[in-house]
């Protein structure tokens, strides 16, 4: 159910600060026109920790409107405590989600039993499909493969993972220890870079963040590599690469790749809520380098 290209989606605000539902609703479109796979909504690009919990839901209900069943949507439920993130998982079932993205409990740094009982916890509250959410540059903790693998085979709700790890081997061994017992578990990666290497591997797709920049870009590597056309898929990954400078251009990227967004006619603003910073003046030259360089926007001086 949740494979191939699946963007982790901007959560626009005005210049205000408040939540753009018209900005999104054009996101949303744009997206769908790009035939994406499925749609993630208030994860880490969906600056989810800079919400109240108010604001999560109604933008989750807003989203189930807009999407219409058009894909599938995935919601959000991250937290620090197991029970207000099965309070969210009961409201995104109820509000005619498809799923849940369960990241680790952040703040403790629990161990391996503890992140076990959580994750079932929480998968267990819904009758909807949960995918685990790894992300320890940001939560400090790291899902062992050995633990996504009992995830895998012990909870049947629990379908698949988000691995957003910078060691591609972490996730050829997730791959390996998951798909082992069970063979239907998705493995999906986060970073951009990984996306071909990973489906070479055996995996499932990606939902990514700048994939927001460009769907059509990612969508196709995509279907190249469904489509056994690895030439095809290998030009658009070189084109994706430059991209990856995006996430170093404002602190911390979110500020830059919505601004990439605007310079590409997406009608939004670059806004984002503190912590996070927007993207600095002095970053344009390089966010326009890299989308040249993707062969996003013309060259400069070229013809």
């Amino acid at each position: 159910m949740f494979e191939g290209l699946m963007p982790a989606l901007v959560t626009p605000f005005d210049e205000d600060g408040e939540i753009d539902l018209q900005a999104t609703e054009a996101v949303i479109e744009r997206h769908i026109e790009a035939s994406v796979d499925g749609i993630s909504a208030l994860g880490s690009t969906g600056e989810f920790s800079h919400l109240t919990g108010s604001e999560r839901r109604r933008f989750a209900e807003a989203l189930v409107g807009m999407i219409d069943g058009r894909v599938p949507l995935v919601v959000g439920v991250g937290t620090t405590g197991t029970r207000e993130a099965m309070d969210l998982a009961r409201h995104a079932e109820s509000i005619g989600a498809d799923g849940i993205l369960s990241v680790s409990p952040f703040y403790w740094k629990v161990g391996e039993e503890a992140l076990f009982r959580h994750f079932v916890t929480v998968a267990e509250s819904v009758e909807i499909p949960t995918l685990v959410y790894n992300f320890p540059m940001l939560t400090g903790v790291d899902l062992s493969p050995a633990l996504v693998g009992r995830l895998a085979s012990e909870c049947p709700s629990i379908v698949g993972i988000k691995d957003t790890v910078k060691e591609y081997m972490h996730t050829v061994s997730v791959l390996r220890e998951a798909k082992e017992s069970s063979p239907e578990f998705t493995v999906l990666v986060g970073f951009e870079d990984q996306i071909l290497p990973a489906l070479l591997a055996g995996a499932d797709g990606a939902i990514c963040g700048l994939s927001n920049i460009a769907p059509e870009l990612f969508v196709g590597l995509v279907r190249a590599f469904e489509g056994d056309d690895l030439v095809k898929a290998t030009e658009l990954h070189r084109r994706i690469l430059p991209l990856m400078a995006i996430y170093t251009l404002s602190d911390p990227g979110l500020g830059a790749a919505k601004l990439a967004m605007k310079k590409l006619g997406v009608p939004l603003s670059p806004t984002v809520r503190g912590p996070a910073l927007p993207a600095p003046r002095d970053s344009e030259e390089a966010i326009d380098a890299a989308l040249e360089a993707a062969g996003l926007l013309p060259v400069q001086g070229g013809a």
